[in-house]
């Protein structure tokens, strides 16, 4: 199954005839060995199906077990209740994700009951589908599969927007994710995840619940192991209720101001933090690592103060020897903080692009000035072009 799969119809083709279910019921019933009455309705064939879910699957082709699962979710895409299909939808996902025995096939049944959510707009309201959508991302971790959803993760804020899914959903589905990539060593896109779990909690009026102060502080640290990836994505996390939410508590304060001087401050501010070691809290922050991220930011935000910086205002900023001033210049060019040139013989760098670690009024009030600046300088040009026209006409 490839991502693709969750979003187009399943290629398992099943002619649906009057007698389809009759014969599902004959192949279920051969498999387990015994008659098996016809089910009288919907959740009579659902709870026939999940109670042999496992038997069919080990006891039939690949081919007739999914095939017997599309009779089933063709009859699932008739229930116009939406409460009632996602408990049905709730216990077929639960049955197939109960085993890890033929678990590319259970994998491939789940995709085709998205599918088949998907396409038929009578039932497949968000509340339904994230249900399924669950389910697939929960097996695919424990089974090893989760590469194969990978280019579909691209896709979840929009299918939020498009589901109009509550918060309560929402978040149950990113948190979900997060920890699936976590469970896979997979670091960054775990922390892309839980930052918009807790980007869920920036609602006006709602203040942060304190059950979630301790995923706020692990949203945080990973911010803190990885703030250029956090200032080139332009997250504002000093705005988030759940960062805000550290400033003031007593054992996850540290990790605020650690992380607002990652975002705002330069490297003697850390250095001042840090005096006699990090705090305790702070155990899984590699220091070395911090000093080496906070030369970097440091020296972007030498670049928004000035477009000529000399050598030694850039050596005393990033506490380093001058001798060392190029090689950070070009460290922080190749991790596109800045675009700059070094003058060798001046003992200068000139910066060509840079971009402000935070933009709010202050940041904003320069630009109106530059602006005005440019405006000013341009009219000017303009005018003089237009008494040399006149001088030379005359």
């Amino acid at each position: 199954m490839s991502a693709m799969a969750l979003s187009e119809a399943s290629t398992t083709v099943v002619n649906m005839n009057p007698d389809a279910v009759e014969k599902l019921i004959g192949l279920v019933g051969s498999t387990v060995g015994k008659e098996l009455p016809k089910p009288a309705d919907l959740t009579a064939f659902v709870a026939l199906m999940t109670e042999h879910t496992d038997a069919l699957i080990a006891g039939s082709s690949d081919s007739d077990a999914e095939g017997c699962f599309q009779i089933l979710f063709f009859d699932l895409q008739e229930e116009r209740d939406p409460a009632v299909a996602r408990k049905l939808v709730s216990e077929i996902s639960s049955a197939l994700n109960g085993s890890e025995e033929k678990s590319a096939l259970r994998l491939r049944i789940l995709a085709n009951l998205y599918n088949a959510l998907v396409a038929d707009e009578g039932v497949a309201e968000g509340q339904v589908r994230v249900v399924v959508l669950l389910s697939i991302i929960q097996y695919a971790s424990r089974t090893g599969q989760l590469e194969m959803l990978h280019g579909y993760f691209d896709l979840l804020d929009s299918l939020v927007l498009k589901w109009q899914l509550g918060l309560a959903d929402q978040r149950t589905l990113f948190q979900e994710v997060a920890g699936c990539f976590e469970s896979q060593g997979m670091e960054e896109k775990a922390q892309e995840f839980l930052l918009k779990f807790l980007s869920t909690f920036d609602v006006a009026g709602e203040s942060f619940p304190a059950s979630e102060m301790a995923t706020a502080a692990k949203g945080a640290i990973g911010a803190i192991k990885a703030p250029i990836v956090g200032f080139l994505d332009r997250h504002n996390l000093l705005g988030m209720n759940a960062i805000v939410a550290l400033k003031d508590d007593k054992k996850y304060g540290p990790i605020y101001e650690l992380l607002r001087i990652l975002t705002v401050g330069k490297l003697a501010d850390y250095q001042t933090f840090a005096k006699g070691g990090l705090p305790k809290v702070l155990a899984d922050v590699d220091a070395d690592k911090c000093v080496h991220n906070m030369r970097l930011l440091s020296m972007c935000s030498l670049a928004t103060e000035h477009d000529e910086i000399p050598y030694q205002t850039v050596a005393e900023t990033l506490d380093v020897p001058v001798e060392e001033v190029e090689m950070w210049v070009v460290n922080t060019i190749t991790s596109k903080l800045i675009d700059a040139k070094m003058d060798q013989l001046q003992k200068v760098v000139l910066i060509s692009r840079c971009t402000h670690r935070m933009f709010d009024k202050a940041q904003w009030e320069a630009l109106s000035a530059r602006l005005s600046t440019w405006k000013t300088n341009v009219r000017s040009i303009l005018e003089t072009v237009q008494r040399t026209q006149i001088v030379q006409q005359s």
